[in-house]
C-alpha cells in the first residue's frame, strides 16, 4: 500500500483495486498507516473530498471514507478524498 501511495494520490477505491483488498479494509489500513508514519520521516497527505455540485471542500472531515451528502447544497455527487505519502 505504501508503494502505491508514493507514486500518486489515490482514492480508497483505487487503492483497493491495486492492492486487492476491500475498500473498507483500505480505510482501516490508512488509519493505521497514518499513526505509524507519525514516528517516521513520512506523512499521509489527504486531499479532502469535494462536492462536485457546489465545490464545497470537506477540509475539516477527519474520517477517511467518502461523505454521503454535501452539508452545503445537499448534493450527493462527492469526489472521494485522495491519499498519498509526503515528506515531513
Amino acid at each position: 500500500m505504501r508503494d502505491a501511495l508514493r507514486d500518486e494520490a489515490l482514492t480508497a477505491l483505487e487503492i483497493s483495486e491495486r492492492v486487492g483488498v476491500r475498500e473498507r479494509e483500505v480505510i482501516d489500513h490508512l488509519e493505521h498507516l497514518q499513526r505509524s508514519l507519525a514516528r517516521g520521516g513520512e506523512r499521509l497527505v489527504i486531499e479532502p473530498a469535494l462536492c462536485l455540485a457546489c465545490g464545497f471542500s470537506f477540509r475539516k472531515r477527519e474520517r477517511f471514507s467518502r461523505p454521503g451528502r454535501c452539508p452545503k447544497c445537499g448534493g450527493g455527487r462527492i469526489r472521494a478524498p485522495r491519499f498519498s505519502l509526503g515528506r515531513r
